[in-house]
């Protein structure tokens, strides 16, 4: 598993309004494709309800062609459904969605747009636990190779590791935050392409005035383990 998935805890998709016991009639071969893996068929099956009279089904067909587009790696095609399933249900979900796929699409500021809007209204419901949500974006960019543009949300994340201070694994689990040890290897590899060598220890140094003592412990030891192989690639 990379270490993008290891940070993001393997999201996962959202639920399919499809996947209940009262799936339409008229969608239950795509969703049977899709649970088979067989996103193009899958894709096929849902387009032609696209423009279906109800509002329901409208909204579970653009779900299943956004999420088959995206399997496929049709970024434009994921986006333009995500875009429309919001317009039928404006969520923080679908927000992220719109996030992550803008950025899978090249289109960098505008998934830091619909970042924003996801902040806007998650916190009011309350749908997607904030830390998921920013590991699931800097998933994106470090997939679409923006790894240079994660610094902002990596510095959110260990911010956040600050104010909880405690770094109990099942602690953080319950609150939706990666693991303190899946963040420091996670983040790494993306911080390398953000900071100079020198810097390095600094920004994962912050921490330790805020955490609790395992938290310090594990940190201490990790970056006396990971400093010196920085500096000898750096000779």
């Amino acid at each position: 598993m990379s270490i993008i998935n290891r940070l993001l805890g393997r999201r996962k998709s959202p639920t399919l309004g499809v996947e209940r016991s009262d799936t339409p009639p008229e969608l239950r071969p795509a969703v049977a494709a899709l649970r088979q893996d067989d996103w193009p068929r899958a894709l096929r099956l849902a387009q032609p309800h696209l423009e279906a009279k109800s509002a329901e089904l409208r909204a579970d067909a653009y779900r299943l062609c956004a999420l088959s587009a995206s399997r496929l790696e049709q970024w434009r095609t994921a986006l333009s459904c995500w875009q429309k399933l919001f317009e039928l249900e404006p969520s923080a979900h679908n927000a992220l969605e719109l996030a992550t796929a803008s950025v899978m699409a090249g289109e960098v500021g505008r998934g830091k747009a619909w970042l924003m809007k996801f902040d806007e209204l998650n916190r009011v419901s309350r749908d997607v636990p904030c830390a998921a949500a920013y590991a699931s974006f800097i998933a994106a960019l470090a997939q679409a190779g923006h790894a240079a543009e994660t610094l902002p949300y990596l510095t959110w994340l260990r911010e956040l590791y600050r104010q909880l201070k405690v770094t109990d694994d099942r602690f953080l689990q319950r609150r939706g935050v990666p693991f303190l040890a899946v963040f420091l290897e996670s983040s790494w590899p993306l911080l390398q392409q953000c900071l100079r060598p020198a810097q390095l220890r600094d920004w994962y140094g912050a921490m330790l005035a805020d955490l609790d003592e395992d938290g310090c412990v594990a940190l201490k030891d990790w970056l006396d383990g990971m400093m010196p192989i920085v500096a000898a690639n750096d000779e």
